[in-house]
């Protein structure tokens, strides 16, 4: 694994476990057995770091989602339900911990942070992923339908990660469901 590999790893199991503020720079050099140099050799600034955890957890999301919806038909309402069962899967599984770029946007509220700021970008990517595919499936409106399964499926990873085990992953999916079959022409 390369130095810059090893200190996000351990970054990522730090945040997540921890939170972003809570987890310092110090520690993050103490566990991956790195020096300060190193660390600031790779990530200039802790909020760098933060952002690449950020994008590295996003692309390895989207990554999964497309390797699962490859062999679906795109432009079908097929390819909408699946999606909704993969959102329910992901957020059900124990290594959940919510939606990082929702966490890094309430540890970092300012606006103007760039913490905060990439987490805006990382939402409206969400949304738009989203409303492609529902635009591929044939919605009569795929920007409304995105909005509309990006609000549930973010209320399902809010729900699940401060009452896990309460079926809002599965409701959120029936509702998004339901939703979808009435959107799709």
């Amino acid at each position: 694994m390369k130095t810059n590999e090893k200190i996000l790893a351990v970054a990522t199991l730090l945040f997540d476990s921890r939170g972003i503020q809570a987890s310092g720079v110090d520690t993050i050099i103490a566990e991956s057995g790195v020096a300060k140099a190193t660390l600031y050799k790779h990530y200039p600034s802790k909020n760098l770091l933060v952002i690449a955890y950020l994008k590295s957890k996003s692309d390895k999301f989207y990554e999964w989602l497309n390797s699962q919806l490859a062999s679906k038909k795109e432009d079908s309402i097929e390819i909408l339900i699946t999606l909704c069962e993969l959102v329910e899967v992901w957020i059900s599984t124990p290594e959940f911990h919510g939606l990082p770029f929702h966490i890094a946007s309430v540890e970092f509220p300012d606006p103007d942070h760039p913490i905060n700021q990439y987490s805006v970008v990382l939402a409206a990517e969400l949304q738009g992923y989203l409303s492609k595919i529902a635009k591929t499936a044939g919605a009569r409106d795929p920007v409304a339908l995105g909005q509309q399964l990006t609000i549930i499926f973010e209320g399902a990873a809010l729900v699940d990660r401060l009452s896990p085990g309460t079926g809002a992953a599965k409701r959120a999916k029936n509702a998004a469901v339901a939703l979808i079959q009435s959107a799709v022409k």
